[in-house]
């Protein structure tokens, strides 16, 4: 009986010890975890309210941090990261690689894609894709393709108004490139046979165009000037002066971008006193100071 009671006293004792260390309330969250390997069979989660997704995006899949699932037999693998995804590398480039085979061994040509999405109708719906693909191989045949023999091409494909699967805009490789529109090679877009063929239109040239004058927001109201502006192609050219704009002082002034200008040079009574000026947006401000000659 004496050594049935002491069983007892020791299993109740051991079941609250066991209680204790597993109790949230009790037990403190360890703040550093030092591993060698670090095996998860499903689920890792790396965030700050412990849940996986964003609270009321949960149907988005917006992570609230890091998030990663396993494959399984029902489930698609993956990893979804939040905000920033940043690689770094000392002495050496960075690299990402997409694989991707077939269990039976046969030939894949296209790995993979990226693609840009937006959320519509219950779901992420693609927009524009960015594909990494092989030569055919009626280009190339399987038995060619080895170690050193492993050509391929870039695809840019974008999602046309009332049209539900992606149509090819441009193919680039082999120091080639066809620009168009259509479906998937020759069904639609062709593969290049020259270093830049153009299907379905023709090139249109446009000047660099002379800026309108631009707005004077405010000035200092020391003594008169004009302002005006040049427009900078992205080679170098130069357009013609605006029409000048008057102001009473040192000024702050406003303008719009000119089709294709890529900086824009501020003259001031004449005499450019700014180097070529990348602002970014639609809507470029500037303001003239002391310090400029």
């Amino acid at each position: 009986m004496k050594d049935r009671l002491v069983t007892i006293v020791l299993s109740v004792a051991s079941t609250l010890g066991v209680v204790n260390i597993q109790s949230p309330a009790t037990q403190e969250t360890e703040k550093v975890l030092d591993v060698d390997r670090l095996i998860v069979r499903k689920e890792l989660i790396v965030s700050d309210t412990g849940q996986p997704w964003e609270k009321g995006y949960e149907q988005h899949q917006i992570p609230r941090g890091i998030y990663a699932r396993s494959v399984t037999d029902k489930e698609v693998g993956g990893l979804w990261v939040r905000s920033r995804l940043i690689k770094g590398e000392l002495d050496d480039p960075f690299d990402d690689r997409f694989h991707a085979l077939e269990r039976n061994g046969s030939h894949r040509g296209a790995p993979g894609h990226i693609s840009w999405n937006v959320w519509l109708d219950g779901a992420w719906r693609q927009m524009a894709i960015v594909q990494g693909e092989g030569l055919e191989l009626s280009e190339v045949p399987r038995d060619q393709w080895n170690g050193t023999t492993h050509p391929g091409r870039i695809r840019f494909q974008t999602f046309r108004p009332g049209h539900g699967e992606p149509l090819t805009d441009a193919v680039i490789g082999q120091g080639k490139m066809s620009l168009g529109g259509g479906g998937f090679g020759g069904g639609g877009l062709p593969y290049p046979q020259e270093v830049l063929e153009l299907h379905g239109g023709k090139v249109a040239e446009h000047a660099l165009e002379r800026p309108p004058a631009p707005t004077v927001v405010r000035d200092d109201d020391t003594a008169e000037h004009f302002y005006a502006l040049i427009a900078v192609g992205p080679q170098g050219k130069q357009s013609r002066p605006s029409p000048a704009s008057r102001a009473t002082g040192l000024a702050t002034l406003r303008w719009d971008s000119v089709p294709g200008a890529d900086a824009y040079i501020v003259v001031r009574d004449g005499k450019a006193i700014t180097g070529p000026l990348r602002i970014e947006g639609s809507q470029k401000e500037w303001t003239d100071s002391q310090g400029n000659p």
